[in-house]
């Protein structure tokens, strides 16, 4: 067993610079975000990054600057900031062409961020999937370890497993140190929490949730989680807008109470994305949002 997690409250800054650019997809993250974030109670931004985007015999220093920008306001308001690898699906289709990026992104990340307070914590790869299965990723992790823990002996550092960091992979993730943290995401099920979900080609259609049956499976996947002995982290789970109020919100509610339950810090997908808790136009809450995460009105 390691060390407890720091991480109990925590968003995603979701559709930013996890989009080609930031800004393509809608959002871009405001100084004043930050600020919300942390002055409703939450203790830990999530930051999706599209590093490879960046990447041509090296990071673009722009983007490592913007970087740098978020991950400052977000320790000036108390914040502990996850920096995420995150859609590198030339990797995933590609494992063996794309793994000496993968090093080398880290290697870059890696002396960049050397001596930065320890609230800044590394989330190696979002969501391996098709060719790169959870041993293709641990074969990645095995070989950036040694020369990040160089660099940073103290820093906590996440990794996931395969199938889209489903929380069965969690047995077959390596607890490689003290500071290590085992994160999964948690969408289930999927025909609920992606209905009408406009980015997909053929979304599910409207459904409901929150039968004894619905109740059940929950309550066993995430028991079936928390039997890893190891400190865990709820990366990511949401649901989509165009889902009932009502039901979204009881979804989101019980899924957080179940982690919770289980002593597992959380990561809410997203911030002002297609997921999101907070509207823009209004610069609050979702209705329905506040209560469901922080059991509040």
């Amino acid at each position: 067993m390691g060390d407890d997690f720091p991480v109990q409250r925590c968003v995603n800054l979701d559709q930013a610079l996890e989009a080609p650019r930031e800004g393509d997809w809608g959002y871009t993250i405001a100084r004043g975000d930050i600020a919300w974030i942390a002055a409703q109670g939450f203790d830990t931004v999530r930051l999706p990054v599209r590093f490879h985007a960046y990447w041509d015999d090296g990071l673009d220093p722009a983007i490592l600057a913007r970087v740098d920008e978020v991950i400052g306001w977000a320790m000036e308001d108390g914040l502990q900031v996850i920096l995420d690898l995150h859609h590198f699906e030339p990797l995933m289709d590609d494992p063996s062409t794309y793994g000496p990026t993968f090093q080398a992104i880290w290697t870059v990340l890696s002396d960049h961020y050397a001596g930065y307070d320890d609230a800044l914590i590394f989330e190696l790869l979002n969501e391996p999937s098709k060719e790169l299965d959870t041993a293709g990723a641990v074969t990645l992790f095995e070989a950036v370890w040694p020369d990040i823990r160089a660099d940073h002996p103290d820093r906590w550092i996440v990794i996931e497993g395969g199938w889209w960091s489903h929380h069965n992979q969690l047995p077959d993730l390596p607890l490689f140190d003290a500071r290590t943290a085992l994160s999964f995401h948690y969408y289930g099920p999927w025909e609920f929490t992606h209905q009408q979900a406009t980015w997909l080609d053929n979304p599910p259609p409207p459904a409901s949730w929150g039968s004894r049956a619905d109740w059940n499976t929950l309550r066993r996947d995430f028991a079936d989680a928390a039997g890893r002995d190891a400190p865990l982290f709820l990366g990511e789970f949401g649901v989509t807008e165009q889902t009932a109020p009502d039901e979204r919100a009881e979804w989101i509610g019980a899924v957080r109470e179940t982690a919770e339950t289980h002593g597992i810090g959380w990561c809410h997908w997203g911030f002002a994305g297609g997921f999101k808790l907070f509207d823009p136009a209004t610069q609050d809450w979702v209705p329905g949002m506040s209560p469901a995460l922080l059991g509040q009105p």
